[in-house]
């Protein structure tokens, strides 16, 4: 296989139940057939998070959403090569090149989740009130622009296909929203698939992988809440 490219992008697991979409770079480096799909195999991104209960050292990996360090791992992975988690050749969803949105140089904003899957971004920008229209799979959103709503080191905000869909989805089940943060990197926490229907109080951390945040009561954790909540007509 020839050597992965790095270049500005969002990607997102298949099948996950915690999501990343706070970020702090916005590259991604793997191997993509095109501009956009659902074939990519990106590189894992792997950080040390503590211990398994039987004390061997665990980590986790940032791109596939799961740890890494058991003896099957191990067993996988000879010491001359690179660590790889048991997901590292699964297939993940992507966008290059996806559209920045900074939603401060536009007023009358509105974000909809379209019976196609895809985003409907509507604005008007303030700089002449021209009609700012995009119906995108995926959108970024630069946290720059909103200091204060998420922790400094987040460059952006990747609204991803599922992100979207479990936040429409617990909307419309009367799940009650939140989104928590880690106790210990301060990222917000996502929900996906099953647990974006079930509110709970325990969540772990799509960024750094520490699994023992409570939140004061059961909630479906999600930053597009934050979002919501500063842009009331957004979902």
């Amino acid at each position: 296989m020839a050597t992965p490219l790095t270049l500005p992008g969002i990607c997102w697991p298949l099948h996950a139940s915690t999501g990343h979409l706070a970020v702090t770079t916005s590259h991604i480096t793997g191997h993509f057939r095109a501009g956009a799909g659902l074939d990519a195999i990106i590189v894992c991104d792997l950080l040390p998070t503590g211990k398994f209960r039987n004390g061997a050292a665990r980590h986790w990996c940032r791109t596939h959403q799961c740890y890494w360090g058991t003896q099957a791992d191990l067993a996988a992975c000879p010491s001359a090569q690179p660590m790889q988690c048991r997901q590292h050749a699964s297939p993940m969803g992507y966008v290059l090149y996806p559209e920045l949105f900074d939603p401060t140089q536009f007023h009358a904003s509105t974000l909809r989740l379209g019976n196609d899957g895809l985003l409907q971004l509507r604005a008007r920008a303030n700089d002449g009130g021209a009609l700012f229209s995009r119906d995108l799979p995926a959108l970024t959103i630069d946290c720059r622009a909103l200091p204060g709503l998420f922790p400094p080191d987040i460059v952006q905000l990747n609204i991803t296909p599922p992100a979207a869909q479990a936040f429409a989805a617990a909307l419309q089940a009367g799940a009650p929203p939140g989104c928590s943060d880690c106790a210990r990197c301060g990222h917000p926490h996502l929900d996906l698939g099953d647990f974006a229907l079930a509110p709970h109080r325990r969540h772990s951390c799509g960024h750094c992988g520490h699994d023992a945040s409570h939140s004061p009561t059961a909630i479906v954790s999600t930053p597009l809440w934050r979002l919501r909540q500063r842009y009331p007509h957004w979902f």
